[in-house]
């Protein structure tokens, strides 16, 4: 009776200190969706097109004015550290919280980081820059950029704005309807459709841990939760939203044997962008090969006949976003700071290690990822492998962003492989200084 007695206090005890972490993540995240809402905030990057109140949205009234200030940034970055390790607990606490809280929880923090302003990020008005250049201007965003009609309303809001777009031709054609419904309406569209996005994919992880046969709880908290899930792609309106959910319903189709549906739909996304496509190979390599590549192929079909309908062979152009942004350098990415530390070693040797360092991650890159392709080929589970090839993507990347993350989130949420959690976990923390202006 007495043993009895003691694990009952420990369960409630584990419950109360795991409700008590949601609840102080939960009002964290409330500060870093409402604090940013603010006139000329260096945290919402289009108010250097001004502060309109349906830019900065609901949480106008209670947002800081320090965020335009020096400490804006250095704050929020804080705060993103706080948010990543109240994360970490509230996952390791998965088990003592109720089915119903999750969901709960998932759909508040959502709600949110919805009601937020853009986060970090232009980009949501260069989806609708593009769309209005194809619609209001007749003008082929493949071929043209924002800054050949700079008298555009979307123009002062843009970022990116002497880029042709690098997005998919899928992803471009269903931005299309979005043209003619004012600059403000197409934000907020998009804001929702990312996190509606972001949720079905958290819904999506949850029921391929079920078919799996694992408590779905802390998977789904693991992506749904994180705080570069929220604050980036929530917050930021990206297309990641889409991107890795039609991968992740892929992975769905194929665990529950679907090998057709799962080719088809994982391909699909890379009609978004081209990075969805790094799943795609080990699906097929753990097979059925025939009706997995049959779903691939179709897709294929599929996504060139809408290119070429909607845009001509420029289109296609667009399918080599990963390639095109190698071209391109972040700061924070992993060859870029190999190539500086090899300029600290050697400061008498004026030669620029960035173009051989990139080679050098790429071929590390592609060696890695053939060995897990030829494990996944031998029976290993394509998930663990697929989740492996994408942290090596990301290590390899020379254009490195924080909503990024989220393509390897919900594979490390899956694998059952705490190292490759453990290593997630750290690249999140790694990327948590993008994009903040410090």
């Amino acid at each position: 009776m007495g043993r009895a007695t003691r694990t009952g206090t420990t369960r409630a005890s584990s419950e109360r200190a795991a409700l008590a972490a949601l609840i102080a993540l939960f009002l964290l995240y409330a500060a870093l969706a409402a604090a940013p809402a603010a006139d000329g905030s260096n945290l919402v990057l289009a108010t250097v097109g001004g502060s309109p109140d349906w830019l900065l949205g609901p949480f106008r009234v209670v947002g800081g004015d320090w965020t335009g200030g020096a400490l804006g940034g250095p704050l929020f970055y804080c705060g993103l550290w706080l948010a990543l390790a109240g994360w970490a607990l509230v996952v390791i606490k998965a088990g003592g919280l109720t089915r119903r809280v999750v969901i709960v929880a998932l759909v508040a923090a959502h709600m949110l980081f919805l009601l937020a302003p853009p986060l970090l990020s232009q980009d949501v008005f260069s989806y609708v820059a593009y769309a209005r250049l194809g619609v209001e201007h007749d003008l082929n965003p493949y071929e043209h950029s924002p800054a050949d009609v700079p008298g555009d309303a979307v123009y002062p809001y843009a970022g990116s704005k002497t880029a042709t777009s690098a997005y998919g031709p899928l992803f471009t054609l269903a931005t299309y309807p979005l043209a003619g419904l004012g600059v403000s309406t197409a934000f907020w569209i998009l804001k929702v459709l990312a996190a509606l996005g972001s949720l079905a994919l958290a819904a999506v992880v949850w029921r391929t841990a079920e078919q799996l046969g694992r408590d779905p709880r802390a998977p789904a908290l693991f992506v749904g939760l994180n705080p570069v899930t929220l604050v980036h792609v929530v917050g930021g309106a990206h297309n990641e939203a889409y991107v890795v959910l039609l991968t992740m319903a892929g992975v769905l189709a194929w665990v529950a044997g679907r090998g057709g549906a799962a080719g088809a739909v994982s391909t699909l996304g890379a009609g978004i962008k081209a990075s969805a496509g790094l799943v795609v190979p080990f699906l097929v390599a753990a097979g059925p090969r025939r009706r997995v590549l049959a779903g691939v192929g179709a897709a294929v079909l599929a996504i060139l006949v809408a290119a070429y309908a909607g845009f001509g062979a420029d289109a296609l152009d667009a399918l080599g976003l990963l390639s095109d942004n190698q071209e391109r350098t972040s700061r924070w990415s992993f060859p870029y700071k190999t190539a500086q530390l090899f300029g600290a070693i050697l400061p008498g040797d004026r030669l620029d290690y960035r173009d051989a360092v990139r080679a050098a991650y790429a071929i590390a890159f592609a060696a890695v990822a053939l060995w897990l392709l030829l494990r996944t080929w031998r029976g290993a589970d394509p998930i663990r492998m697929a989740g492996w090839a994408t942290l090596a993507l990301l290590v390899a990347s020379a254009w490195l962003v924080p909503w990024y993350a989220l393509w390897l989130l919900p594979l490390a949420a899956l694998a059952a492989d705490r190292r490759l959690e453990l290593a997630t976990a750290a690249m999140c923390a790694w990327m948590l200084v993008i994009a903040v202006p410090l």
